[in-house]
């Protein structure tokens, strides 16, 4: 790591603009590592990358020598762009994708090679396939696995999740998602799971740069918030119950609207562009026929989730009106469990 550090070519000040402040913290990190008594010494072993022409077929992982006797696995996941998420919502409509089989014959090829034992994990698209490579792998490696670790990364399909997440399987698995996930909630995943804190809000949390420390730990939080619920309860749940074809219509037409309202990356997500949204999804709406009524169902959830992701209690942290908010949303929920419909002046 620390030869790394000190032959990598680092970005000058004047480079840095806003698309590439993500890479700049990351070389900055690695020439912090490299300078370090702890990480300097880590050995970098067996680094490979294969870019297909589509998306699903996009992998590369690198194996990090901690001592003659333990590595760890990693796989490279989604950067900042929106881009990643459409990577990580493929994941909900064809399984397996075939960066999870290259990350399979990369991690058993591993295990082949070196004796000792391993950690494995990855951040989004990342986690997931470190997830994939451990429950697919044999169960001799799996015995020399200590700990997977799936930063954020979306789980399986409800069909498979339950033969998968067997119970010697789950005791290894850990999942770090910050308060505000989105990714790191999609589909199922089990195992250990670490909610932390981020100096961001919404669907930003996601970049790790943003996740809060104190000291050698990371800042844990009692729950995930109410925006990361609100799409557990409705957008989440409504991709698993719609059928494959559907969809994928579905996650190309939130990346199409996301493209079109000028949402490239994570920090894009401000009110102007939450408005731009909208009105992509009316016109939608008014221009397309035919168009699929689930469809429109997700994207009218993901408009509110973009809304929920600008986190009014940043702004207005006061306790007695987050409790109100909280009173009025249990309500509605159980009205709607109950049969009821919600009406647009409640919604409101």
């Amino acid at each position: 790591m620390r030869e790394a550090a000190a032959e990598f070519s680092y970005m000058k000040e004047e480079e840095i603009n806003a698309r590439t402040k993500t890479l700049a913290k990351t070389e900055e990190l690695l020439k912090t590592l490299g300078s370090t008594v702890r990480y300097g010494n880590i050995g970098i072993e067996d680094y490979t990358d294969i870019a297909g022409g589509t998306y699903e077929t996009a992998f590369s992982a690198v194996t990090f020598r901690i001592s003659d006797g333990l590595r760890y696995i990693a796989y490279r996941g989604t950067d900042d762009q929106i881009l990643g998420f459409y990577e990580d919502a493929e994941l909900a409509y064809s399984f397996p994708i075939k960066a999870q089989i290259a990350a399979l014959n990369y991690t058993n090829g591993i295990f082949d090679k070196y004796g000792g034992g391993f950690y494995l994990g990855g951040h989004s698209k990342g986690g997931n396939l470190a997830l994939f490579s451990f429950v697919f792998t044999k169960y001799e490696n799996k015995e020399r696995v200590v700990t997977v670790y799936n930063n954020d990364g979306p789980g399986f399909p409800e069909e498979y999740a339950e033969e998968l997440f067997t119970e010697s399987n789950v005791k290894k698995i850990v999942n770090i998602s910050p308060e505000s996930s989105i990714v790191g909630r999609m589909l199922e995943s089990k195992g250990e799971f670490i909610i932390v804190k981020s100096s961001s809000a919404g669907i930003a949390q996601h970049n790790v740069f943003t996740w809060l420390t104190n000291g050698n730990e990371f800042e844990k939080a009692e729950k995930f918030s109410p925006l990361s619920e609100y799409l557990e309860d409705t957008f989440t749940e409504s991709l698993s119950e719609l059928p494959p074809d559907v969809m994928k219509k579905t996650v190309q037409a939130i990346y199409s609207i996301a493209k079109s309202s000028g949402i490239d990356k994570l920090d894009d997500v401000n009110k102007a562009s939450v408005l731009a949204v909208i009105a992509n999804i009316l016109e939608r709406n008014k221009n397309e026929e035919g168009v699929s009524g689930e469809v429109n169902e997700i994207l009218r959830t993901l408009a509110k989730s973009l809304i929920g992701s600008i986190d009014v209690f940043r702004y207005v942290p006061d306790p007695d009106l987050r409790s109100v908010y909280e009173n009025v949303k249990e309500k509605l929920k159980e009205k709607v469990k109950n049969g009821g419909e919600i009406s647009d002046d409640e919604e409101t």
